[in-house]
């Protein structure tokens, strides 16, 4: 078992590079991604995007969690990964979108200040079976495999 799919999903102001986060978010999504970006106004008024890519290909999913490296896939093994899970079997994780437009990944966490950019993995399992245990065993197994 695995993904059935990811979404990578960031709000930008009309200030920033919106080219450079699309080609960010075209990247940890995979190649294949579907962008879409909306136009809005933030609560204050200013003009805002929202940009989403979203993979439908479970081989893709998979890729986009690869992407976040070995010392990224450890962290989150050690930090409660059940605090990333919802009801509806998804997993969630934060970026630096700072970071990951230079090319580099780093989780934000609750006292980053920057802009993030949050990473949806719809896990693949069955009643009966453990969503936990799931994504565990999965980041467990690209650790492996990236030694």
């Amino acid at each position: 078992m695995g993904l059935h799919s990811v979404s990578w999903r960031v709000n930008v102001s009309a200030l920033d590079r919106a080219d450079l986060i699309h080609d960010s978010l075209k990247w940890i999504a995979g190649e294949k991604s579907s962008i879409n970006i909306t136009k809005d106004k933030s609560f204050h008024g200013a003009e805002q995007h929202t940009i989403v890519a979203k993979n439908m290909n479970k081989k893709d999913s998979r890729r986009s969690l690869e992407r976040l490296g070995y010392e990224i896939l450890i962290e989150l093994l050690e930090n409660n990964i059940q605090q990333r899970l919802d009801e509806d079997k998804n997993f969630y994780i934060r970026l630096k979108l700072s970071d990951l437009v230079k090319g580099e990944i780093s989780l934000a966490d609750g006292n980053t200040i920057s802009s993030t950019v949050e990473g949806k993995f719809k896990i693949e399992s069955y009643p009966g079976d453990s969503t936990i245990n799931v994504i565990s065993n999965l980041i467990e197994d690209i650790i492996k495999s990236s030694k």
